[in-house]
C-alpha cells in the first residue's frame, strides 16, 4: 500500500515538472510581450509630469545634480520662476 501511494506521488510530482517547463509560443496573445520605448517612462518625464499637476505650465531646463536634486524652470501664471523638486518630491519655487 505504501509503495503504491509513493508511486503516485512520484508521478503527481513527474507530471508538475513537466507542467512547469512548457513554454509558450510567440504567437499565443497571452504571452508577455516587451514594452515599446514609447511605453517606457523616464524619472525626468515623472518629475515634469509632477510640476505640471502643481500648476507650473511650460516646465523647461530639467536637469538633475548631482546630489539627486532637479531644477527647472517653469511658467506660474505669466511669471518664470526656477523650480527645485527635492528627493522627496517636494517641488519649491526658489533659486536654481
Amino acid at each position: 500500500m505504501k509503495a503504491i501511494l509513493m508511486g503516485i506521488a512520484v508521478a503527481a510530482m513527474a507530471g508538475a515538472a513537466v507542467a512547469q517547463t512548457d513554454q509558450r509560443p510567440a504567437s499565443d496573445p497571452l504571452s508577455v510581450k516587451p514594452i515599446t520605448s514609447e511605453g517606457r517612462t523616464t524619472d525626468q518625464d515623472m518629475v515634469r509630469s509632477k510640476i505640471e499637476r502643481k500648476g507650473y505650465t511650460d516646465v523647461s531646463d530639467l536637469k538633475r545634480d548631482s546630489t539627486g536634486v532637479w531644477h527647472a524652470r517653469a511658467k506660474n501664471g505669466s511669471e518664470t520662476v526656477d523650480i527645485t523638486v527635492d528627493k522627496g518630491g517636494r517641488i519649491k519655487p526658489g533659486p536654481q
